[in-house]
């Protein structure tokens, strides 16, 4: 008999969450006093912005991770207000809080994000038990806070291979690297770095679109099979199993750059999660992350991309197959 509550069959791990503090303001000047628009705080950290993009296309998420004890009621009520289920490590301590600027006239964003508490001894493997119920995919997203070596993504990674999860990875530097350099079986199913991260991870510029392809393609041959190099409004290359596509988003109004990325691997997720064909997979990645830099900036998460927006987008963008 199935258990009365099964577990979601797409999991979100976060160990580093935070409260994002988005303040809109016409220009930034340094030095003086800015007049800004309303501000949104509200519980984030990149697994989390996956979650709440995943209830957005419809797909259910366990969102979990390391959290400060103080802050469990906020973000459970939070994510819970849009039917995201939650089971956070409660630690000592309470999440940081990361400042955004965004300046409304160009869209440009300048990110102030403290390290994060320390983590106390056992934490990952409690984290770990959250996810034995073996759920179909894993995301693991975001920076390692303090008290947890580069490793961290590739243990964790390695105990999910093990009880038969495709696991997503999203980060960045030594964790990244830790992960890729695990047992070949062990390594995560997609990747998802930006320019420069990948240009940081391989030790060499990465200039135009051949580069970006022979990069991700030495990745394929490390056995990751996605493969995904977002350029922002350029557009991202897709390395997928049976095609290489670069696709290119319609043009939007840029209200915001916060959560594009977290929206990308959400489509990505859903997209693996529901089997589907590499441009479709693609589209509706891009899709996403045109509606998250289009959306409007407002109070307790009502600025949510539409659906109907995605799909219009995703419809919208130029796929190009290399």
């Amino acid at each position: 008999m199935a258990p009365a509550n099964p577990r979601p069959r797409i999991a979100t791990v976060t160990l580093n969450p935070a409260l994002d503090l988005t303040i809109p303001l016409p220009r930034l000047a340094r030095g003086e006093v800015n007049r800004a628009g309303a501000a949104e705080l509200r519980p984030a950290g990149k697994g989390v912005n996956v979650s709440v993009m995943l209830g957005v296309l419809g797909e259910a998420s366990l969102a979990t991770g390391l959290l400060g004890g103080a802050d469990v009621p906020a973000f459970t009520e939070f994510l819970g207000g849009l039917g995201i289920a939650t089971d956070f490590v409660a630690v000592p301590g309470r999440c940081r809080i990361n400042v955004k600027l965004v300046e409304t006239g160009t869209g440009e964003v300048t990110d102030i994000n403290p390290p994060g508490a320390a983590t106390p001894e056992g934490a990952l493997e409690a984290v770990a038990g959250k996810l034995a119920h073996g759920p179909g995919l894993a995301v693991l997203a975001g920076s390692l806070p303090p008290g947890l070596d580069a490793g961290a993504w590739a243990w964790l990674a390695g105990r999910l291979h093990g009880q038969g999860t495709r696991v997503v990875l999203d980060s960045s530097g030594p964790a990244l690297a830790a992960a890729l350099a695990a047992p070949r079986a062990a390594r995560p199913v997609l990747v998802k770095p930006n320019r420069d991260e990948l240009s940081a991870l391989l030790g060499r510029a990465l200039p135009d679109r051949a580069a970006l392809v022979a990069a991700a393609r030495e990745l394929q041959g490390q056995g990751i099979e996605h493969v995904v190099v977002s350029a922002g409004g350029e557009g991202a290359l897709f390395a997928l199993p049976g095609a290489t596509l670069w696709v290119t988003p319609p043009r939007v109004r840029l209200t915001t750059t916060v959560g594009a990325g977290d929206a990308m691997v959400a489509g990505l997720t859903a997209a693996l999660a529901r089997g589907l064909e590499p441009e479709a997979t693609a589209r509706l990645a891009t899709g996403c992350a045109a509606a998250a830099v289009s959306r409007p900036v407002a109070a307790a998460g009502e600025g949510r991309p539409e659906l109907a927006e995605i799909a219009r987008l995703a419809e919208a963008a130029h796929a190009e197959r290399l």
